[in-house]
């Protein structure tokens, strides 16, 4: 490798957040407690342009996760729970992303921009919401609930689930992939040094 091509790879290096590593530690658990999405975000992600094309522009923290993986691969017989990335969660393609996006949403409307990180079969999702090319954070968007920035960057909201899977809050009980709120709760005090949102 040429001194021109290491300067541009580490430039490269530069650029990416630590999303992609996250990523790949969350994979770990997965697949240590057994959950067939482990293997099913083995996928290749979007390259940059395909990635704009298909969203715009969106921020560092966005483009390194969709080019981490382009979603769960889906395959016959696959049920909501096999295709979890943390309980109630899947990790979307770009495809549904900008599906559910389409549908829009009044109160991340009113944030900014955005685009789902994490959907759910009862259409809670976590997205990311920016503002003039300035990351806002990532809102949770629960039923029935109001919508509110939970996590400041997606690396933070990710440190948080990665957290929640090292201390025990995302185990299996019975075989079902399960969440125990008091650890989850621990987890984001202990990642954030704030309280987790009622």
């Amino acid at each position: 490798m040429g001194e021109l091509e290491r300067v541009r790879l580490r430039d490269l290096e530069e650029l990416m957040t630590a999303v992609p590593e996250l990523l790949d530690r969350i994979r770990e658990h997965l697949s240590a407690l057994g959950r067939p999405a482990a293997a099913d975000l083995v996928r290749p992600g979007l390259s940059a342009d395909d990635l704009n094309q298909a969203l715009g522009d969106v921020p560092d923290g966005v483009r390194d996760w969709f080019s981490w993986c382009d979603g769960t691969r889906r395959r016959a017989g696959q049920t909501v729970g096999d295709a979890t990335f943390i309980p109630g969660y899947i990790f979307p393609s770009v495809a549904e992303a900008r599906s559910v996006r389409q549908l829009g949403n009044s109160d991340l409307d009113a944030m900014g921009e955005w685009v789902p990180l994490l959907v759910s079969a009862s259409a809670d999702i976590y997205a990311a919401v920016w503002r003039q090319g300035a990351f806002v954070g990532v809102a949770g968007v629960l039923m029935g609930a109001e919508t509110e920035i939970e996590f400041l960057t997606v690396e933070e909201m990710l440190q948080v689930q990665l957290a929640a899977y090292e201390n025990g809050a995302y185990c299996l009980d019975g075989g079902e992939f399960e969440v125990d709120d008091g650890l989850l709760d621990e987890a984001y005090r202990q990642v954030t040094g704030r309280e987790p949102l009622e």
